[in-house]
């Protein structure tokens, strides 16, 4: 057994190497450099001579290499495609501030981006002075594939890398931030088609221009639940259709179609999700007027809360806890309650499942716990004083 796991290791060891050579040697191969143990090869078949067998591999390795390379080359978070620079990640990818939005390509493949309010213009676009309203109004705007590869050459054009459709929306603006133009963020939601030989067509939704840093860590991106439901409908898009012989998979004209649907589902989500936010904040408003504590019910949940009712989302680093009746309360380092939502028990139980929400630790329920008491004994002072 020793020596078969010994050979085992050599094995793994040299075909690690073949693979970091092959990277080496390949353009692009930079940008896979990094993930050699997730390029997967699978050994030929041990039948014929040892010449057959070593070339064989050979071009099974060169497959997955080429195949790792244009996947990685097709997408990156936060940039759009080159197909001057044949990358998604080069000087022309990414927007040059939060305002400006990805409004095609030139003869050559470069990406072109304007500020938001430009680019509308030109379009004359009927809401273009909503963008400067008070209360300010969120202005979106959906675009097909044709009108996004703009002018470029059919020379110049990869096949296999395509912008299918965007949505522009904007303008968002960072809390804390002042209604000056420069703290405004316009943003570029793409839903990119990546085709490969072995995977076939994947659609992928990338979002351009919000920057991690123009929000607070601890609050919610009023993009983020509008992303997740368009994430998941696009999920459904490239897989086959109809059953038996029948089966096939959508053409080019029904992807972008439905893709088109999907983003307008996804414009009327984010202007409710403003919409809801201005309630909600003129609520919350009414509420600490008329001296009713808005966080009451998370500061109950938190004092019968059992152990196991208190996860970590450690992408967040924010401590979840679970309330009755899918009541969810999220609370950052600082025990400040970050927002509070209401979940089904399935959507519980899949954020634990898939690792997203974890057991927290028990000195950082303690440390909540403590704050919050410390918390209300500070008010309840403050109000016989008064």
């Amino acid at each position: 057994m020793g020596d078969t796991r010994d050979a085992a290791r050599e094995i793994h060891r040299l075909l690690r190497r073949m693979v970091r050579d092959l990277l080496a040697r390949k353009p692009g191969g930079h940008l896979v450099s990094g993930s050699v143990d997730e390029i997967v090869v699978h050994l030929p078949a041990s039948g014929g001579d040892d010449q057959g067998f070593a070339e064989d591999l050979a071009a099974r390795l060169e497959e997955e290499v080429d195949e790792a390379i244009r996947r990685a080359s097709a997408f990156r978070p936060g940039h759009v495609y080159c197909h001057r620079c044949r990358a998604a990640a080069c000087q022309h990818s990414s927007p040059p501030t939060g305002q400006h939005v990805f409004t095609g390509y030139n003869p050559t493949g470069t990406p072109l981006w304007e500020p938001m309010a430009q680019a509308l213009l030109a379009l004359r676009h009927p809401e273009v002075n909503a963008l400067y309203d008070n209360p300010r109004a969120l202005v979106t705007l959906v675009q097909d594939s044709a009108t996004l590869r703009g002018t470029m050459l059919e020379a110049w054009q990869n096949p296999g890398c395509e912008v299918v459709g965007q949505l522009v929306a904007g303008f968002f603006r960072p809390p804390g931030a002042s209604t000056s133009n420069g703290e405004r963020l316009a943003l570029t939601l793409q839903v990119t088609a990546a085709r490969t030989p072995k995977h076939g067509l994947r659609l992928g939704l990338n979002l351009l221009g919000a920057p991690e840093e123009a929000w607070p860590v601890d609050l919610e991106r009023p993009w983020r639940r509008p992303l997740r439901w368009a994430q998941d409908a696009l999920a459904s898009v490239a897989v086959p259709r109809g059953r038996g012989r029948r089966r096939r998979l959508p053409s080019q004209g029904e992807v972008e179609e439905r893709v088109l649907g999907i983003l307008t589902g996804l414009s009327r989500r984010l202007r409710q999700e403003r919409s809801g936010r201005t309630r909600r904040t003129g609520h919350a408003q009414e509420r600490h007027q008329s001296g009713e504590r808005p966080t009451r019910k998370a500061l109950d949940d938190v004092r019968v809360a059992a152990a196991e009712a208190f996860l970590l989302d450690e992408r967040n680093d924010t401590l979840v806890v679970l309330g009755e009746r899918g009541r969810t309360h999220f609370f950052t380092p600082a025990g400040r309650l970050a927002s509070s939502v209401r979940y089904s028990r399935d959507a519980i139980a899949g954020k634990q499942r898939r690792g997203q929400w974890r057991p927290a630790p028990a000195a950082r329920v303690a440390g909540l716990r403590a704050m919050l008491t410390a918390g209300a004994a500070a008010e309840h002072q403050s109000g016989l004083k008064d």
